[in-house]
């Protein structure tokens, strides 16, 4: 009677507490991995974060000097520019004023041709 119901009691109380045992040991087990996993989570997100900043840090320098030489190219650009315009108008000038250059430079031999004649004796009729 008695000492059966309190044997039977004493095994499922060591029963109760094997099984608690076992239950905390893998809640233990399984709080650990989950420490581990999340410091390995952390670990890999400030890795990635300095990558980040690094990465973010040579384009910032990229663009910078990617704005340097746009100016630079600008300013070339703009002297080219100046250079070309300045061409323009001389090429101008010359074309515009081709046939007058023509007409005096055709004087000229005209009168150099007169002035050695005069100096060979010959007279101008």
């Amino acid at each position: 009677g008695v000492m059966e119901m309190i044997e039977k009691l004493i095994h499922e109380a060591q029963d109760l507490v094997k099984e608690s045992q076992s239950g905390e040991n893998t809640a233990q087990a399984a709080y650990e991995q989950l420490i581990a996993d999340t410091k390995a989570s952390v670990e890999a997100l400030q890795k990635e974060i300095t990558s980040k900043e690094a990465a973010k840090s040579d384009a910032h320098k990229d663009k910078l000097s990617a704005e340097s030489d746009l100016k630079d190219t600008i300013k070339e650009l703009e002297g080219l520019n100046k250079y070309n315009s300045g061409l323009h108008a001389e090429c101008d000038y010359l074309l515009n004023n081709f046939d007058l250059r023509q007409q005096k430079r055709g004087e000229e031999i005209e009168a150099l041709q007169q002035a050695k004649q005069i100096l060979d004796g010959a007279s101008l009729n």
